[in-house]
């Protein structure tokens, strides 16, 4: 995958444009490119920089969305969590989770059994074992820490782990193997005369035109911000939230919990193999130039929910690293909680075409809304959908969970390994902090569309602790992106070391922040 360069492009014609290079956007330039339409996707940072990266990075039905009678959305996620364990192994994969019921804990016993029983029959074929029942002693045996003090039980499902932006890149890799193409740090900028469309080269500093018969605006909490430059006055489409996570060191235990606040809310606790996600919160949060930070109110209550759940409670001193991610919600009143989360598609006119904007969606369904949408656009593309059956790059071949290279690009895992061979020296890890090659620094920039230093340490090089910002371990991995750098910019070390230490502030709001 590579970034195409905006200059060559420009006065070109596409059957699609796709603004917004996250989850989304992705899915759905892909699922344009696969079915022979002409698909330019641009985003105006970087692949996966806003919410994608910033989940709670669980491929899920959602058990809260089922309790709230969104049972269409529920049997959709359960069978694209399915189609996802089959057809990207090293991206998604099984997690048993335990759901605990305490004395004063807002869930019910006896409607979380049947909630599962529903969970389990909507999933249909499921290769992932069924729900049980846990006493309460067995519940504190599979997760220590479990808050034993009226706890009464706990049933214990499955659901599928992933990392978020990792699958977001996938998806694109695909998307350019289908012949679309594909820009970052790209924004659009407005219309132009004749219906065209103006995108301005971030890296480059210039300005082009191109045109599109349709455009999928796939902008996520920016969503209304891009009908605004393209002219349309209407009332807003999109209510933002924001939901804040914490990492914690990782755990002896592989199970995950999910447990139903006194406050109705759920909290996640999630082990990786290189941290432990706990959150999430719901907040309303107006959207900014800038992806948010963790505010201090946030870490307080997530704090107080593992507080509440875990004994002996975490500190704020065992935190190692934060995100806050913003959802894009359905504009209306209540609760941010009580919206639905079933994605939706709003046409408006465009001078030369049409405007499509994605409102709500979820991580777990962006292919079935892919599928959905490109259907709704292009007529002629009503058939079967060639996603249904086609692995994400790197899930086409044998699964090796125990190699961590395939754990992190399957089967891609041999174009790293060439690259060893290539430059021994790249074999070797990055720093002692992290577990990343020399060599996944350099199959960054050459495959995966990496333009700035912070490109690469934040998102792709993805560790669940965020980037080791230690003084000696980024003069090694800058090194080796001077060498291997395909765009302008970024040449100095100390200008480039601090943008990515400005960067991971950005993203924790500081908490956690260590060098290394």
């Amino acid at each position: 995958m590579q970034r195409t360069t905006p200059s060559t492009l420009n006065g070109h014609r596409f059957d699609l444009l796709v603004v917004g290079g996250g989850i989304q956007g992705a899915a759905v330039a892909r699922e344009a490119a696969l079915r022979g339409l002409s698909v330019l996707l641009v985003e105006a940072e970087d692949f996966a920089g806003g919410t994608s990266s910033r989940s709670s990075r669980l491929i899920h039905g959602g058990l809260r969305y089922l309790r709230e009678g969104h049972v269409a959305l529920v049997r959709e996620a359960l069978q694209e969590r399915e189609r996802l364990l089959r057809l990207a192994p090293h991206l998604v994969w099984p997690q048993a989770m335990l759901m605990p019921f305490f004395d004063d804990s807002s869930g019910s016993r006896l409607a979380g059994w049947l909630g599962m029983q529903a969970y389990r029959l909507l999933a249909g074929r499921s290769r992932l074992p069924g729900p049980g029942v846990l006493s309460a002693r067995a519940a504190v045996a599979a997760f220590p820490d479990l808050r034993s003090r009226g706890l009464r039980g706990a049933l214990q499902f499955y659901d599928a782990a992933t990392v978020d932006g990792r699958l977001t890149l996938a998806n694109l890799e695909d998307a350019a193997r289908a012949g679309a193409r594909l820009i970052n740090h790209c924004a659009l900028v407005g219309l132009a005369a004749g219906g065209g469309l103006r995108l301005a080269d971030r890296l480059g500093d210039t300005e082009i035109t191109v045109h599109a018969r349709q455009v999928m605006n796939a902008a996520g909490p920016r969503a209304d911000a891009v009908r605004r430059l393209l002219g349309q006055d209407g009332k807003d489409l999109v209510r933002t939230t924001r939901g804040s996570h914490l990492v914690l060191p990782p755990r002896p235990t592989d199970r995950a919990l999910a447990a139903f606040l006194p406050d109705g809310r759920i909290q996640f606790v999630i082990p990786h193999t290189d941290g432990t996600i706990c959150g999430t919160t719901d907040v309303d949060q107006p959207v900014g130039e800038a992806e948010p930070d963790v505010p201090e109110a946030d870490v307080r209550y997530v704090l107080d929910a593992l507080a509440w759940l875990l004994d002996p409670a975490p500190t704020r001193q065992d935190v190692r690293h934060a995100w806050c991610g913003l959802r894009a919600l359905p504009a209306g009143n209540g609760p941010p909680g009580a919206l639905n989360r079933e994605a939706f598609l709003v046409t408006e006119r465009l001078p030369g075409g049409k405007l499509h904007t994605i409102v709500g969606g979820k991580l777990t369904t962006h292919r079935a809304l892919a599928e959905r949408s490109i259907n709704q656009l292009f007529s002629t593309c009503s058939a079967g959908s060639p996603s249904r059956e086609r692995a994400l790059p790197g899930g086409e071949g044998p699964a090796c969970p125990d190699d961590p290279l395939w754990a992190r690009h399957g089967c891609e895992a041999i174009a790293v390994r060439r690259l060893c061979e290539e430059e021994p020296a790249w074999a070797e890890p990055l720093c002692p902090h992290r577990p990343m090659l020399g060599a996944e620094l350099v199959y960054a920039q050459r495959e995966q569309a990496a333009v700035s230093f912070s490109d690469v340490m934040l998102r792709r090089l993805w560790h669940t602790q965020g980037p080791c910002l230690d003084e000696e371990c980024l003069r090694r991995a800058h090194g080796i992106f001077v060498r291997e750098r395909r765009w302008v910019g970024d040449e100095d070390f100390a200008e480039a070391a601090n943008a990515l230490r400005t960067a991971a502030v950005g993203v924790s709001g500081g908490v956690g922040i260590r060098k290394a």
